[in-house]
């Protein structure tokens, strides 16, 4: 029987764990969400829900502790309270959302939900898919050694669209798990409590080998495992992913959108949920894994600000001085018209980062400037 006849997501929906406000300063809110380890907050104004802060958006920006939350929250997106719990489902998948918060019809913040209480309501319903990790994981996966230095795992994640990594050692073994919030958050404090000479600090931190800072031992999945059991994991470990290994060699990894997804591909077609590269691109399978996860990353942040009609990407290989160049161009379709964005360059992820980055920041722009524009009407009203 669908969830969807049964529980609205009010039900299941819990009171925000930190609210913010526009005027409030970083600092105020930072210390909070880390120790919290509350990684989104709504922010609110005369209890209308008007931005919603990320600790990894905070993070990546640089933003001093007296810089003021408007500053560096993103626009406001949410789900309906009235909404179904596979209206929810869809809306985590299509935006990668780590927690969301619930709005009325008025745009009142209300509740809040993340990926656990879903997982939970599914998992104690028995609607978890009985499929196994091998069948939804994500494979080949992008990893790193553990001599390698930090730089490099900061850069393998935002080239290829991703927030955490395997560290394997010379043998091939799995011995940790980095993200890239333990890089980032690590970077940001060493800025904040040194003013003077943090770029020493700064080069040191990055140049140090990944072994240093990962997790370990790692939580780990094994491809033959039940999605129920990875779902238990998850809830109970408080972690968002997990490498998935065969006979001690990572083959994968499985994340808790990936789990969500494979109940949402039960309720829609998969083409509403992901966008994939052009077939005549010829490109190995872990080239091919990289580039439609970085692509639907960003689509996940377009989507989370508006509604999205329709989207293509165009990737084209030309030679120029004998090397190979990547020309990407892609095309937006939304509610507000079609926008277009082109990146180019000799590698293929940074070229369409390249092209996908600019897009992003212009949907965001234009609709920043609408919100300003209604914001100036009103009082004419």
């Amino acid at each position: 029987m669908s969830s969807k006849l049964l529980t609205r997501i009010y039900e299941i929906a819990v009171d925000p764990p930190i609210i913010a406000e526009p005027n409030m300063s970083i600092g105020d809110v930072l210390p909070k969400m880390r120790d919290l380890k509350v990684r989104v907050v709504p922010v609110v104004s005369g209890g209308r829900l008007v931005g919603v802060l990320s600790y990894k958006g905070i993070l990546l920006s640089g933003v001093g502790r007296m810089a003021r939350v408007r500053s560096v929250m993103d626009p406001p997106y949410g789900v309906d309270m009235m909404g179904s719990i596979d209206d929810a489902v869809a809306k985590f998948v299509l935006w990668k959302a780590k927690a969301l918060p619930v709005i009325s019809k008025d745009n009142e913040l209300v509740g809040y939900l993340s990926r656990y209480d879903l997982m939970d309501f599914l998992l104690s319903r028995g609607l978890i898919p009985r499929k196994r990790v091998e069948d939804v994981m994500t494979s080949p996966p992008t990893v790193i050694m553990d001599w390698e230095s930090l730089a490099r795992a900061r850069w393998l994640m935002l080239r290829n669209g991703i927030s955490r990594l395997p560290v394997t050692n010379d043998a091939g073994n799995i011995d940790g798990v980095i993200t890239m919030t333990d890089i980032v958050e690590k970077i940001y404090f060493i800025r904040m409590t040194r003013r003077k000479g943090f770029e020493q600090f700064e080069e040191e931190f990055l140049a140090a080998p990944v072994k240093d800072f990962m997790s370990s031992p790692p939580i780990c999945s094994s491809v033959g495992d039940l999605l129920e059991d990875v779902v238990k994991t998850l809830i109970d470990r408080r972690v968002t992913g997990l490498p998935v290994v065969k006979e001690s060699k990572v083959v994968g990894v499985i994340s808790s959108i990936d789990v969500l997804r494979a109940y949402a591909e039960q309720l829609v077609s998969k083409e509403l949920i992901e966008a994939k590269i052009p077939e005549s691109l010829r490109v190995d399978d872990l080239s091919k894994s990289q580039v439609e996860t970085l692509i639907n990353e960003y689509l996940s942040n377009i989507r989370r600000v508006v509604n999205v009609i329709n989207f293509q990407i165009n990737i084209k290989e030309e030679s120029k001085g004998g090397r190979k160049r990547y020309v990407v161009r892609s095309r937006l379709t939304t509610d507000d018209g079609v926008m277009v964005s082109e990146g180019s360059g000799w590698d293929l992820l940074s070229s369409i980062k390249d092209s996908l980055e600019k897009l992003e920041n212009r949907v965001k722009k234009y609709r920043s400037r609408a919100r300003e524009l209604r914001r100036r009407s009103k009082p004419e009203q």
